[in-house]
C-alpha cells in the first residue's frame, strides 16, 4: 500500500506496505498530531475523532501476590465501573420482567469486570489481562451484562472490537480442565486413559450484541447466537422483520459464514457511513447494507444476554456464557446535535419479535463482491482529495489498522 502527501502519526501505521508488524504498536493516547482519521476498505473515510480502549494490561488486585490466582475471585478482578473506562463505557443496572414465555433480566455491573488471561502467551505479545462479560442462567432470572458508550452524538464510524465467546471453563483457565491425577495402580496412564480435555465449548442460548443505537429502527447490528453453528454471525439494519408478514424484510439483514469461529479471537468491524453500512470480520468484507441505514446521532451497546425466547434459546440453570474483549476501537464523527437516551431493555428487547433465522446461508451477494474488488490496493487519496467536514479541513491523516 504507497501513502502520497499523507502525514501518518507513527503509532497508527502498524499496517506495512507488505506484511504486518509481529509485535504492533498500540495506538498512542495523545492523537493530537492528526486531523483526520482514514480506514482500510472501499471508502477510506474521513473521521475527525478517535479513540481506542486498551484492555490487555490492566492492573489487578493482588494478582502478583498468588502463585496461581482464581481468575474469576474477587480480590483477583477490577470491576469496569472501578477503572478510567467509565468515563466512557458504562455498565447497566436495569432490570426487566419476564412473561409467561421469557425470562426476567438482571443486568448487574459486577458481570462486567477485567480479569486474568488464563492463556497471556497464547498471542505474539503476551496479554496479562482482558474485558470480560459474563451472562448466568438462574432458576427464575438471567444475569445479563451490557455497557452503554456515554455520548449519544456519534454520525458515522469505524468501530473495530477485538472479541471471543468462551465457555465458563476457557475463562477460568486451564486449571479447570486439567486431567486426572495418575493413579499408582493405573498401568495405562498416559496411554489413552487420560480425562479429554474440554475445549471451548460454549453453551447454547446467549446472544451477543454490538450496535449503534438511536431507535428500535434506526440501528446497526452485529449479532452472535451461541445457538448458532460455530461460525456463523448476524449483520442487520433495523427494522429487519415485518411484524405483519411474520417475514426478515429483504436486504436489511444477512447470516454469514466466517472463516474463523467466534470461539476464537477476531475482530469484528462496523463501517457506518451515509448511505452505506459495512462489516468485516478478520480483515475480511463480509456484508454491505444500503437499505435502512441509520440516519440519526446515536450511541453504542457491547451486550450478552439470555431471555430463554426462541431468538436467543435457553440456557440450562447453572449455565454461563463470557465475552472477552482484548480492544475497542473506534474512529467516528459526531454531530453538534445529539440523539435521544435508551430506555431500560430496548437494547435487548429490539430483537425479541424478530423472525428467528437460523443457518440459512446463501452466497456472497453482488454488493459484497464489488466492494471486495474496489479495495484500496492503489493509493489512498491525496490529502487535498480527502473531504472537509464542518469546514475544517484535513492536513495530517492518520491510518486506523486492525494490527494492535
Amino acid at each position: 500500500m504507497k501513502f502520497n502527501n499523507i502525514t501518518l502519526l507513527p503509532s497508527l501505521s502498524s499496517i506495512p506496505t507488505i506484511t504486518p508488524s509481529l509485535t504492533p504498536i498500540p495506538p498512542a493516547k495523545n492523537n493530537t498530531l492528526c486531523d483526520c482519521y482514514i480506514i482500510s476498505g472501499p471508502d477510506p473515510g474521513y473521521f475527525t475523532n478517535y479513540h481506542f480502549w486498551d484492555f490487555r494490561n490492566i492492573p489487578l488486585p493482588n494478582a502478583t501476590q498468588q502463585l496461581a490466582p482464581d481468575p474469576l475471585a474477587l480480590d483477583t478482578t477490577l470491576l469496569l465501573s472501578n477503572t478510567p473506562f467509565i468515563n466512557d463505557w458504562m455498565p447497566q443496572t436495569w432490570t426487566k420482567t419476564g412473561t409467561t414465555e421469557l425470562l426476567p433480566i438482571t443486568n448487574a455491573e459486577t458481570n462486567v469486570f477485567i480479569a486474568p488471561n488464563p492463556d497471556p502467551q497464547s498471542h505474539v505479545s503476551p496479554n496479562p489481562t482482558y474485558l470480560l462479560l459474563q451472562t448466568t442462567r438462574h432458576a427464575d432470572h438471567v444475569s445479563t451484562a451490557e455497557i452503554e458508550f456515554l455520548r449519544w452524538n456519534i454520525l458515522h464510524c469505524s468501530l473495530r472490537v477485538r472479541m471471543r465467546l468462551m465457555s465458563n471453563e476457557t475463562a477460568l483457565g486451564s486449571r479447570a480442565i486439567s486431567p486426572s491425577p495418575r493413579k499408582p495402580e493405573d498401568k495405562h496412564w498416559g496411554k489413552g486413559r487420560r480425562r479429554k480435555l474440554r475445549h471451548n465449548i460454549v453453551p447454547k442460548g446467549a446472544c451477543v450484541g454490538l450496535f449503534t443505537y438511536h431507535s428500535k429502527t434506526c440501528e446497526s447490528d452485529i449479532e452472535i447466537l451461541t445457538s448458532d453453528p460455530l461460525n456463523v454471525i448476524h449483520y442487520s439494519n433495523q427494522p429487519d422483520y415485518d411484524p405483519v408478514s411474520d417475514t426478515a424484510i429483504p436486504g436489511a439483514g444477512s447470516m454469514v459464514n466466517l472463516s474463523v469461529p467466534w470461539t476464537a479471537w477476531s475482530t469484528h468491524r462496523l463501517d457506518w457511513f451515509p448511505d452505506m453500512s459495512r462489516w468485516y470480520a478478520g480483515e475480511a468484507l463480509q456484508a454491505v447494507k444500503a437499505y435502512g441505514v441509520p440516519r440519526e446521532p446515536s450511541t453504542l451497546v457491547l451486550n450478552l444476554w439470555s431471555d430463554g425466547g426462541n431468538w436467543t434459546g435457553n440456557l440450562r440453570t447453572g449455565e454461563s456464557v463470557f465475552l472477552g474483549v482484548e480492544w475497542i476501537e473506534m474512529a467516528f464523527n459526531v454531530s453538534s446535535v445529539a440523539g435521544g437516551s435508551v430506555g431500560p431493555g430496548e437494547g435487548q428487547t429490539r430483537s425479541r419479535g424478530r423472525a428467528v433465522r437460523r443457518a440459512d446461508l446463501g452466497p456472497v451477494d453482488g454488493d459484497v463482491s464489488r466492494a471486495r474488488s474496489k479495495t484500496l490496493d492503489g493509493e489512498v487519496p491525496k490529502q487535498e482529495n480527502i473531504g472537509k467536514g464542518d469546514g475544517v479541513g484535513c492536513r495530517k491523516a492518520c491510518y486506523v489498522s486492525d494490527f494492535h
